[in-house]
């Protein structure tokens, strides 16, 4: 496949740079242009992220001049990693500009005709992008919150085979979910932070989307309740959750840990470089998945699951683990753009009416 040029959005966030990262060497994609803040503007990319944990960018990426976000872009394809304020009235812009971009940002999730899509669950949720396509010439695509990335991948395979009715989810989310500069270290040393603005309202509307039925008229939510709580701890990265489920035909623990573990996902035949061979990998023992020992497992791509049990409430209880810059961000969303590139997507905006 002919390589694309790509450009990324937000590049000098925590998000965005893990992006940049994952484009080095990509077969499908080439980094052409970056975009940041005004104060960024005209400088080296890789004399803004020098400090970066991932150590130096790799020297065609830390070359590249970063642009404004309100610069025109000649890439077909945006990669954005933009703060969900700025992205609320950029993305929309540059779709009507005739991009397709591919956002991590929450902003436009919940739309009426904007797919949010995790690949291996609903890729043909992306054929309602369509119409966004023919009226604007470009359109907008996302994928989920952090923390959905992971639970939504644990769900779909069960509620497709048992039916799920509800689910109580808690969490235990990364500091690095909380991007830069994040909590302090007084705020999370020897504790917990029991909320995070807008997160609970987020994991059970995106779960009934990501899980349900692309429509004529849209999209058709899955009928399963969903109660979340969120809490911040500790962990430098890896969004760890416990969750307690209930569903319409009652599995035994043994399907579940054998359905999980057999899961390939629906884009195998799509062979995006990026997807792992397992989307999700059940862990023996009863003290796993850790943050620390789990989450770079498949690249940071694969969803572990542990310690699936009987629930005393519900029927069945667990702990899932992603790791939330890559499988819950980055990773998310540049395994979206190459679900677009392989359905044809980069080749409908050549095609398309463009508002240029």
């Amino acid at each position: 496949m002919e390589r694309i040029d790509v450009g990324v959005l937000g590049a000098t966030g925590m998000v965005g740079v893990r992006l940049v990262r994952l484009l080095e060497n990509h077969p499908w994609f080439r980094l052409r242009e970056v975009g940041a803040s005004d104060r960024s503007r005209g400088k080296p990319l890789g004399h803004l992220v020098a400090d970066d944990d991932g150590g130096p960018l790799w020297s065609e990426a830390a070359e590249v001049v970063v642009k404004s976000v309100d610069d025109e872009y000649s890439s077909a394809l945006l990669l954005s990693a933009l703060p969900s304020t700025v992205a609320k009235e950029l993305e929309p812009k540059l779709a009507h500009a005739g991009h397709l971009v591919v956002s991590n940002a929450s902003s436009h999730r919940m739309g009426p005709d904007v797919p949010l899509v995790i690949p291996e669950i609903n890729p043909d949720h992306l054929e309602v992008a369509r119409r966004q396509v023919e009226r604007w010439g470009g359109a907008i695509v996302t994928n989920p919150n952090c923390v959905v990335a992971g639970v939504a991948m644990a769900l779909h395979p069960l509620h497709e085979a048992f039916e799920l009715e509800t689910a109580v989810v808690t969490t235990f989310q990364a500091i690095s979910g909380a991007g830069k500069p994040g909590p302090s270290a007084g705020d999370l040393l020897d504790n917990v932070l029991p909320f995070i603005a807008g997160e609970e309202d987020k994991i059970g509307a995106e779960i009934r989307k990501i899980i349900g039925k692309a429509t004529g008229d849209g999209f058709q939510e899955a009928e399963m309740r969903v109660s979340a709580s969120c809490t911040r701890v500790g962990v430098t990265h890896g969004h760890l959750a416990s969750v307690s489920l209930g569903f319409r035909r009652q599995p035994r623990v043994e399907e579940v840990a054998e359905l999980l573990n057999g899961f390939t996902g629906n884009v195998v035949k799509d062979r995006l470089p990026l997807a792992p061979v397992r989307p999700i990998q059940v862990l023996p023992g009863s003290n796993r998945p850790q943050p620390r020992l789990d989450r770079d497992v498949g690249g940071g791509m694969t969803v572990t699951v542990g310690r699936i049990r009987a629930c005393e409430v519900h029927h069945i209880k667990m702990f899932v683990l992603a790791h939330n810059l890559v499988r819950g961000a980055a990773g998310a969303a540049l395994l979206n753009a190459e679900l677009c590139h392989a359905r044809g997507f980069t080749d409908r905006l050549a095609d398309a009416p463009a508002a240029r």
